[in-house]
C-alpha cells in the first residue's frame, strides 16, 4: 500500500487563496441538450432526443469515450470498451500489447488535425511536416528563403518514417495556411476525436477475435473460398479490370485450370487456389454491393481481402525457394497488387514492392530471356516478359506515392518489351512468338506495351523529384516537359466494343500528366516573384484537371479500380487547391479570374471520389479532410463571409464519413461466418 493511501486526512474544507477559481463542473450532455437544458442518456453514436428529433448527425459530446455511456446489449450500435477493461481482460503477456492498441484520448486527431497539438503526449504521434529551406545560386547571386523540398519525417529515435517530395501529403508543407485553417476549424468540432476512438477500439476488438481465422493448413485454404457464384463474378471482374493493365496471367491456361476447380474442388492444386484468393483480394471491394456492412474501420470487403491476403503471405512462405515455377510469381505479383489496391500494410508498400523486383533481377529477369537458350521456351520467354513489367509498374508507383527512388534507378536492363498481342495469340506450346501488333490496335497488352516506351523517362522524373542533392534549373524542366508532351500526343485513341480500353487509356495519360505536376510544381509555388514560372502554374492546373476529370469518368463509368488503385486525384484536388490559394494573393490575377469555380467543382469532384474510396475501403478520413478543409479555405479565400458556418460545413463533412462508417457495423460473431464460410465435405 502506498504511503498516499496511509495518511490520515481532514474531511473538513481547505481554505482556498484567495485568488483561485473554483473547479468547473464536468459537462456530460450533449451540446442539444445541454443548451435546451434537457436531459441527456449519453448514448452513441448519438443520444435517443437528438436520434428522436432527426438530428442525430449533429449531436456531439465534449468528454472522452471512456466517461460515455454504452448502450444496451441488445443494440445494434457499436460498443465501445473502455482502455482498463480491455487490459484487464487479457493475461499478463497480452496486457501491454492491447494497450497499446486501445485508444488513447487523442488518438488519430494528429491526422485531421494538420498542425501540432498542445495536449500532453501527443506531440510525439503527429507528422513532423518539414519543408527545408536551400540556397540557390543564380547568375552568382545567392539567394536563400526558397522552398526547395517538402518532405514527412515522422516518429523518434529509430522508429520513424520518411516519405518524399512526391508523396501526395508532402504538399502540405508548402501550406502551412491550410494547416493553421485546419487546426483552428477542428477546435470547433470537438465532437471528432471522439468518433476517431470510438472506431479504433473497435478495431481493436475485432482484431483481437480475428486472430484464429488464418489458416494452419493447405486445405483451410478452401475454407477462405466463398460460393462458386462469388468467386466466378470475382474471376470475371478481375479479367475485365487489373488484367487489362498488367499481365500477370495468361487466361487460356488459367480458364483450363478454372474449370477443372469448378468440376472438383479436391483436385485443384493449393496454388491455384491461392490464385483465386488474391484475384478475389485485388477486386474485393470494387466489385457493387448494395450496402456496404464494416468491421472496425475496414469494409467487409477490405478485412475479407486482408484475410485471403495474409492466408495467401503464409502459404508463400511455406514454399521452397529452390523449386520457383510460375505461379509462384504470379502469386507475388498479385500479392503485391492487392495489397496496394485495399491499402493493407501501406507503409510496407515501396519496400514490398522493391524487394519484388530485387528478387526478380536475382532470378535475371531484368535480362533478355533468350540467353537461357533452349532451357526456356517461347511461352516462357514472354510470360517472363510481362511478369518483369508489370512488377516495374507497380514498384514505380509505389516509388512515387512513397516519395523515394525506383529500384530501378541507375539499372539497366536488355529484356524487350513485351509483345502487343491477346492471349489466344500467345500458345502455351508454341514453337515461336507471334508477331505485335502495331499501337493502335488494342489488346490486353496494350498498357504494359505502351507504358514501357515512357518507364525510362517516368523513372527519371521521379528520381530526381525525390533525390536530396539535386534540383532541376528551369531550361530542364522545359526539356522534360516537352518529353512528357510528346509522349502524351503519342497515346493512341482506340475503337474497342467491349470498353475494357477506357481504363487503359486512362492510366497511360494520369501517369504522365502526373508527371508533369511533379516537373511544374516547384516553381508553380515561385510564380508569384516570377513571372517566368507562371507557365508552371498554368501546366499544373491543366495536369490536375485533367486527371480529375479522367478518374471521375472513368468511375462515372462503373470501374472503380483506379479509384482504389492510386490516389492521383487526391494529389491534383491538393495542387490546385494550392494554386488557387498563391494565384488569390496576386492582386488582377489573371490565371484565377473567372476561373475560380470551375477550379472548385474540380476539387468538389475529388471529394466526392475521396468519399466514395472510404466507403469502399472504410478507410481515408486524412485525405478527405484535406481537401475537404482545402475546399472550404479557398471558399472563404475568395468570398470571406458566414465563416463561422463554412467551417462547420467543412468539418461536418468529416464527421458524415464517420458517422456512416460507425452506423453499418457488423456484428463481429456474424463477420467470423462471412469470412471464413467452411462449407461441409469441402475441407
Amino acid at each position: 500500500m502506498s504511503s498516499h493511501s496511509k495518511t490520515r486526512r481532514s474531511h473538513s474544507p481547505r481554505p482556498q487563496p484567495p485568488d483561485s477559481k473554483r473547479r468547473k463542473r464536468k459537462t456530460l450532455s450533449c451540446y442539444d441538450c445541454r443548451r435546451r437544458k434537457l436531459k441527456c442518456d449519453r448514448e452513441l453514436p448519438a443520444c435517443s432526443r437528438c436520434r428522436n428529433a432527426g438530428q442525430a448527425h449533429s449531436c456531439s459530446y465534449n468528454e472522452p469515450a471512456d466517461v460515455l455511456r454504452h448502450p444496451s446489449p441488445t443494440s445494434t450500435c457499436y460498443t465501445p470498451v473502455p482502455q482498463e477493461a480491455v487490459v484487464a481482460r487479457q493475461p499478463a503477456g497480452r496486457a501491454s500489447g492491447l494497450a497499446s492498441l486501445e485508444a488513447t484520448p487523442n488518438a488519430g486527431t494528429w491526422q485531421l488535425l494538420g498542425a501540432t497539438s498542445s495536449a500532453t503526449g501527443t506531440n510525439e504521434q503527429r507528422p513532423a511536416i518539414r519543408s527545408r529551406v536551400g540556397r540557390i545560386t543564380i547568375t552568382g547571386a545567392e539567394i536563400t528563403g526558397v522552398e526547395t523540398e517538402g518532405t514527412i519525417f515522422r516518429g523518434q529515435n529509430f522508429m520513424t518514417q520518411y516519405y518524399g517530395s512526391s508523396n501526395p501529403i508532402s504538399l502540405i508543407s508548402h501550406f502551412q495556411e491550410l494547416r493553421t485553417f485546419m487546426k483552428t476549424t477542428i477546435m470547433q468540432r470537438t465532437s471528432l476525436p471522439t468518433l476517431q476512438r470510438e472506431l479504433k477500439t473497435l478495431q481493436v476488438k475485432w482484431k483481437a477475435a480475428r486472430n484464429d481465422l488464418v489458416p494452419k493448413s493447405d486445405w483451410e485454404l478452401f475454407g477462405l473460398l466463398p460460393d462458386q457464384e462469388t468467386i466466378d463474378a470475382y474471376v470475371n471482374l478481375y479479367f475485365e479490370t487489373f488484367e487489362t493493365l498488367y499481365r500477370i496471367l495468361h487466361y487460356p491456361s488459367f480458364a483450363t485450370e478454372y474449370e477443372t476447380f469448378r468440376e472438383d474442388y479436391h483436385a485443384a492444386k493449393p496454388a491455384f487456389v491461392v490464385l483465386l484468393l488474391l484475384i478475389m483480394a485485388s477486386v474485393s471491394c470494387i466489385s457493387d454491393s448494395s450496402q456496404t456492412q464494416y468491421i472496425g474501420e475496414s469494409s467487409i470487403g477490405r478485412e475479407r481481402a486482408a484475410l485471403w491476403i495474409e492466408a495467401s503471405e503464409w502459404w508463400l512462405s511455406c514454399q521452397s525457394q529452390k523449386h520457383v515455377y510460375l505461379a509462384i510469381w504470379q502469386i507475388r505479383c498479385l500479392l503485391v497488387l492487392a495489397k496496394q489496391v485495399n491499402v493493407v500494410k501501406k507503409k510496407q508498400a515501396w519496400t514490398v514492392a522493391g524487394s519484388l523486383v530485387r528478387t526478380a533481377m536475382s532470378a535475371g529477369f531484368h535480362r533478355d530471356p533468350k540467353m537461357l537458350g533452349e532451357r526456356v521456351s517461347a511461352f516462357d520467354q514472354e510470360m517472363r516478359r510481362r511478369l518483369w513489367a508489370t512488377m516495374l509498374e507497380l514498384e514505380l508507383q509505389a516509388s512515387m506515392e512513397r516519395g523515394m527512388p525506383s529500384s530501378m534507378t541507375g539499372i539497366t536492363s536488355d529484356s524487350s518489351t513485351l509483345l502487343n498481342v491477346d492471349d489466344e495469340d500467345l500458345l502455351v506450346d508454341g514453337v515461336s512468338l507471334p508477331e505485335s501488333r502495331p499501337w493502335g490496335k488494342y489488346t490486353k497488352c496494350s498498357f504494359l506495351h505502351i507504358s514501357a516506351a515512357t518507364f525510362a523517362l517516368r523513372t527519371s522524373i521521379n528520381s530526381k523529384a525525390n533525390d536530396i542533392g539535386s534540383r532541376w534549373t528551369y531550361d530542364e524542366v522545359l526539356d522534360e516537359d516537352e518529353n512528357v508532351t510528346n509522349e502524351l500526343k503519342r497515346l493512341p485513341v482506340w475503337v474497342d466494343s467491349h470498353g475494357h480500353s477506357e481504363m487503359a487509356r486512362t492510366l497511360l495519360e494520369i501517369q504522365l500528366r502526373h508527371c508533369l505536376i511533379m516537373l511544374h510544381a516547384p516553381f508553380a509555388r515561385l510564380a508569384d516573384s516570377n513571372p517566368r514560372y507562371a507557365l508552371s502554374k498554368m501546366v499544373c492546373f491543366n495536369a490536375a484537371c485533367e486527371i480529375i476529370e479522367r478518374h471521375y469518368q472513368l468511375n462515372k463509368s462503373g470501374n472503380h479500380a483506379l479509384l482504389l488503385l492510386r490516389v492521383d486525384h487526391f494529389r491534383a484536388a491538393l495542387t490546385i487547391c494550392h494554386n488557387m490559394y498563391i494565384s488569390a494573393t496576386i492582386q488582377n490575377n489573371l490565371i484565377l479570374g473567372s476561373n475560380s469555380n470551375t477550379l472548385l467543382q474540380y476539387v468538389n469532384s475529388a471529394l466526392d471520389m475521396l468519399s466514395q474510396r472510404i466507403a469502399r475501403l472504410g478507410t481515408g478520413y486524412t485525405h478527405y479532410w484535406y481537401i475537404s478543409a482545402a475546399y472550404t479555405f479557398l471558399q472563404l479565400i475568395l468570398s470571406p463571409t458566414d465563416q463561422s458556418a463554412r467551417k462547420e460545413e467543412a468539418i461536418e463533412r468529416v464527421v458524415r464519413q464517420y458517422h456512416h462508417i460507425l452506423a453499418h457495423q457488423e456484428d463481429l460473431h456474424k463477420a467470423k461466418e462471412v469470412l471464413f464460410p467452411l462449407r461441409p465435405g469441402q475441407v
